[in-house]
């Protein structure tokens, strides 16, 4: 019994985990969380997701940080947390790399311009009118941002593999 306390205390911490990511979708959402899918309507754009879908993204999300922050307290000693945490981290990044296209869609500066409806033609000429190309419309697109975010899930996965590297060598 004491050598399956420190998995039972971890099994402890993500029931915890997905009670908390219960609670505050149902505090957002309220009974929609349980009923039925959610639904999002983003400018002309409709997603309908299931509601299973978005408990298990924010139970990876908050579980991701939340172990990182309570492992690193412990120098990421303990192998069962360790363990945990790689997985959590592999799911979030999974997590990523399949909602980057969907993201994509969301990118303004890939198309050449506008046209304004109604067609100006009616009065005139149609003419076609440009986004404002500066420097940030390049960078700071959903696609990028989310490959920031999955670039610092990696390193923060590398950082605790070489903190319990560290921590086995002493």
């Amino acid at each position: 019994m004491q050598n399956n306390k420190p998995l039972l205390h971890e099994i402890l911490w993500l029931i915890g985990c997905l009670a908390f990511t219960i609670a505050i979708n149902f505090a957002l959402l309220g009974k929609s969380i349980f009923e039925k899918d959610i639904d999002i309507n983003l400018h002309d754009t409709y997603f309908v997701i299931r509601n299973q879908h978005f408990l298990i993204c924010f139970f990876i999300i908050f579980s991701f940080f939340l172990y990182f922050i309570k492992e690193n307290r412990h120098d990421f000693e303990r192998k069962s947390a360790l363990f945990i945490f790689l997985i959590l981290g592999i799911c979030f990044s999974a997590l990523i790399a399949k909602a980057n296209p969907l993201f994509s869609l969301l990118n303004t500066s890939a198309h050449n311009g506008w046209t304004v409806y109604p067609p100006l033609s009616v009065i005139g000429k149609n003419q076609d009118i440009l986004p404002k190309e500066d420097l940030a419309s390049y960078f700071f697109t959903a696609s990028n941002i989310l490959l920031a975010i999955q670039i610092l899930v990696i390193a923060l996965m590398l950082f605790a593999t070489y903190k319990f590297g560290k921590s086995s060598h002493k």
